[in-house]
């Protein structure tokens, strides 16, 4: 695997993973001079805010029927994975979140 660097717009480099979230979060969501209450969190600091009472609404809001997808889990395989191990899930987003890397089907 390759590391590259981004490249903003003004030609500034971003090398590492701190200075490539902070240049993403900052092209993606810049910022409104009519927000007063906007602000950016810290970059490296989005596995922070990942909590269960943040991610079960969205999990259960979503239909069992749904299709499986390419790890041939169907949805009600997860909504059960999740009441028999949240803290592990938990765990695991979190950490695929601070590092930046998601593992392959």
């Amino acid at each position: 695997m390759t590391r590259e660097a981004l490249t903003h717009r003004e030609a500034k480099q971003a090398n590492t993973a701190m200075e490539k979230e902070e240049m993403l979060r900052c092209e993606s969501f810049p910022l409104n001079n009519d927000d007063q209450y906007y602000e950016l969190s810290r970059a490296e600091s989005a596995h922070k805010r990942v909590t269960k009472k943040a991610v079960e609404p969205a999990l259960f809001s979503q239909s069992v029927k749904k299709a499986r997808g390419p790890d041939k889990l169907s949805f009600g395989a997860i909504w059960l994975l999740w009441r028999w191990i949240t803290q592990r899930m938990m765990g695991l987003t979190k950490a695929a979140i601070r590092t930046g890397r998601h593992p392959a089907v």
